[in-house]
């Protein structure tokens, strides 16, 4: 076997986890929603990237040789480059909004919706890449573009032609009102 051919297998199990991940979370921050929702969304961001961070840390002291190289790294990097911390700190309060959002949007929008909501987050990153860092995308980086559209729309499309009768919390029961507000809340999201 060669080298190619072993990477393949490695690569579409890490693509295979990422989705399963991505969809269970999506998942199950509904599902805490819906069923659990006596719980502050703030408290629930800040534990979640608490334990980031701790991940990340122990990650960095294993890389740094311990927690005295690291602390030596850190303190040299804080001074050598503070305007590059600065400038990396604005998109890390606006991915703790995100995620504050997800958890709202969770309560108003249908999973699948959320789901397909927050991928276009990839499109506006790709918009914004090429409009204002004047980022070259390839046709096959347009195309994917081009079918996560029209999968919003498609989407988008199956809620406007269900009925808007029924119970449940999935946008029925709230009208129109509510699954709008969960959609702005939904597109309001950067990262």
């Amino acid at each position: 076997a060669t080298l190619h051919a072993y990477m393949r297998w490695p690569a579409a199990a890490a693509l295979g986890l990422c989705a399963a991940q991505n969809a269970g979370s999506f998942l199950l921050m509904r599902y805490s929603k819906l069923e659990h929702a006596d719980y502050s969304d703030m408290v629930a961001v800040l534990v979640a990237e608490g334990i980031k961070l701790a991940i990340s840390t122990a990650a960095y002291a294993v890389e740094c040789g311990g927690l005295p190289g690291m602390a030596r790294s850190l303190r040299g990097d804080l001074v050598e480059r503070r305007a590059e911390w600065m400038r990396l700190g604005v998109p890390a309060l606006m991915y703790t909004a995100q995620n504050f959002l997800l958890f709202v949007g969770a309560a108003n929008l249908d999973a699948s919706a959320q789901q397909l909501a927050y991928q276009t987050k990839i499109l506006f990153t790709a918009l914004f890449a090429r409009t204002l860092l004047g980022t070259r995308l390839g046709s096959a980086q347009w195309l994917s573009m081009l079918l996560l559209v029209l999968g919003v729309l498609c989407v988008q499309g199956a809620f406007d032609a269900a009925p808007s009768g029924g119970g449940g919390r999935s946008g029925g029961g709230r009208g129109e009102t509510g699954r709008c507000q969960g959609e702005a809340r939904g597109h309001c999201r950067c990262e």
